[in-house]
């Protein structure tokens, strides 16, 4: 059995007799209630509530630090966007509720398809963000891509309805096809809005055309 683990403060009041030390007191206050109770605050200040991931604040701060990572040691770091597909017809017609709870289960299987050191945030909505920091190619990150659309064939069965989705996956490779954050995650985006315009439920590398949306 495991030792009960608990933090606590002390502190020491002097006792003094005619000018003289002769002692002291000293108490303690076990502080893990306050400890846990920090650690719960700042968990959900960086992580979404509904699925429990990483929100946008902390895969910001998660990219930036990768992509310093991939510049000291000249590695290639992948972005994804991902995107469900129509997802916006489930809770108009079956209610937010159990939108809310396809996004909890998208999210479960999205997680099992990771590798260890891969980063999955909820972006916001029913967008999803990437991180995949050791690619050592172009076809590492398209296995991913691919092992993630794969991951929602199996349809989804909750509150007695069988629920089919799918997602559209937009790429961007570091360093060709941005240097900083901004750059990476807006060319991740422009490719995952190729894919939606090109017929959904598939993956799209970034390339220059993917910019011309006017062209698509």
């Amino acid at each position: 059995m495991r030792p009960y683990l608990f933090s606590t403060t002390y502190y020491f009041k002097p006792q003094r007799l005619k000018g003289e030390s002769v002692g002291g007191v000293l108490s303690f206050r076990d502080v893990t209630q306050e400890r846990q109770a920090e650690a719960a605050i700042k968990h959900q200040a960086l992580h979404d509530a509904l699925t429990n991931l990483p929100n946008r604040t902390l895969f910001n701060q998660q990219l930036a630090d990768l992509l310093r990572v991939a510049n000291q040691e000249s590695k290639l770091l992948a972005v994804m966007f991902l995107d469900l597909d129509y997802f916006k017809e489930v809770n108009d017609n079956l209610g937010h509720a159990v939108g809310d709870r396809l996004l909890q289960s998208v999210a479960e299987r999205l997680m099992g398809c990771l590798r260890e050191n891969d980063l999955i945030a909820r972006w916001g909505g029913d967008e999803f963000v990437l991180i995949l920091p050791h690619v050592r190619c172009r076809e590492d990150a398209e296995e991913i891509a691919l092992r993630l659309t794969s991951s929602l064939q199996p349809s989804f069965f909750l509150d007695n309805y069988r629920l089919a989705i799918t997602a559209s996956i937009g790429i961007a490779i570091y360093p060709q096809d941005g240097l900083d954050d901004k750059t990476l995650l807006q060319n991740a985006d422009a490719a995952l809005y190729h894919v939606k315009q090109s017929g959904r439920n598939n993956y799209q590398h970034f390339e220059a055309s993917c910019l011309s949306r006017e062209s698509l």
